[in-house]
């Protein structure tokens, strides 16, 4: 659940740490978000492959919808341009 003090740092964004060296406050100040790359250096390599794993079979999960979906409407589509039978 979100609390107050996590919303309220949220809505103000990432503070780049007063010590961090100069390409990590240029990537800041350039726009990049650096508070993935923090998290992410506080996991594993075995977490970090298993997140990228997790992320990655949802999106072949998506994929495999839209083409199941692109062929129904193919099929919609063909079956509407046949001519229709007459008594």
């Amino acid at each position: 659940m979100l609390d107050e003090a996590l919303i309220e740092q949220l809505n103000r964004g990432y503070v780049c740490p007063p010590d961090a060296g100069p390409a990590w406050r240029a990537a800041c100040d350039y726009g990049f978000d650096m508070s993935l790359v923090e998290d992410a250096l506080l996991m594993t390599p075995e977490q970090r492959i298993a997140e990228h794993q997790h992320a990655l079979n949802l999106l072949l999960e998506i994929e495999a919808a839209r083409e199941s979906n692109d062929e129904d409407e193919e099929n919609l589509t063909r079956k509407a341009a046949q001519p229709k039978p007459t008594d």
